[in-house]
């Protein structure tokens, strides 16, 4: 009896690590801003490993590079320790960075009314399905959510432009590993106010569309952690026919559940630390 205890604790304390692929179709004809990008995901308690790689154009590397985004980085966040690890594998350097403290709890009421804009309408629809598929190896669920965001003339009800966002997931919360991912999210949120290392590719709606912080924030209402998603973005100015904007894909390639050795979450020593 006692075997079985201590392995039901050794599964119960294991760590998770998956690979995510995110491809973003690019805005209009030209598909500007389109990329590949691949996340290796390591989760040991209170601690985080992201190591992300962008394909994308030479004009679009460009683009990025003068943002300051590393197309080849790697972040370790410390939780526990209250730190950051940038790394930028192609330059074999990193920096090391306090985490920013909490921000005060705000009421949800609070939150609302700060998001609210006289100018602006936004409805919100989500449905669960009663269709199942397996992605890497997990059984999933799908749901879907519908988010249309009108935006007035100002100090009128006259609607100037309409962005609509279909969101299609396949959505999982039984699986090996799930649990570890929803505590160190709960955890980050606790300790301090830094972005999220990894977002399903949302940040990258920042440029082409006015609404993404209210889209990021309805579907992290949505239960689950989705193993496959799609978002597709419209837009409407005047009278003018809908079009669609670009297509975000999210796939999780892979997923295992066990132990990570400590050294995957500090710096390699051949790496070069900078101010």
């Amino acid at each position: 009896m006692a075997f079985f205890v201590l392995a039901a604790q050794a599964v119960a304390m294991a760590d998770v690590s998956y690979v995510e692929e995110v491809v973003n179709s690019g805005v209009g004809s030209k598909k500007r801003g389109a990329r590949r990008t691949v996340h290796e995901i390591h989760i040991k308690g209170a601690r985080q490993r992201v190591s992300t790689d962008i394909e994308t154009s030479k004009e679009m590397t460009r683009v990025l590079q003068k943002q300051g985004t590393t197309l080849q980085g790697t972040g370790i966040l410390l939780l526990d320790q209250g730190r950051l690890y940038d790394i930028d594998r192609s330059t074999g350097t990193y920096q090391k960075q306090p985490l920013p403290a909490t921000k005060p709890a705000t009421s949800a009421a609070a939150r609302k009314k700060a998001g609210e804009d006289a100018n602006r309408e936004i409805t919100v629809r989500t449905r669960v399905l009663p269709d199942t598929m397996r992605i890497v190896g997990v059984l999933c669920h799908r749901v879907a959510a519908e988010m249309t965001a009108r935006h007035f003339k100002p100090g009128t009800k006259r609607v100037q432009r309409v962005n609509r966002y279909l969101y299609q997931a396949w959505m999982a919360d039984g699986f090996p590993g799930y649990r570890e991912i929803v505590s160190f999210r709960g955890l980050r949120e606790r300790r301090t106010s830094l972005a999220p290392l990894i977002r399903g590719g949302l940040e990258q709606l920042a440029d082409a569309v006015e609404d993404p912080e209210r889209l990021e924030t309805e579907l992290a209402a949505l239960k689950g952690f989705p193993l496959q998603s799609e978002l597709k973005v419209f837009a409407k100015v005047g009278k003018k026919k809908e079009r669609q904007l670009l297509r975000l894909s999210r796939r999780v390639l892979s997923l295992s559940h066990q132990s990570l050795p400590d050294t995957l979450f500090r710096p390699s020593r051949e790496l070069k630390p900078v101010p």
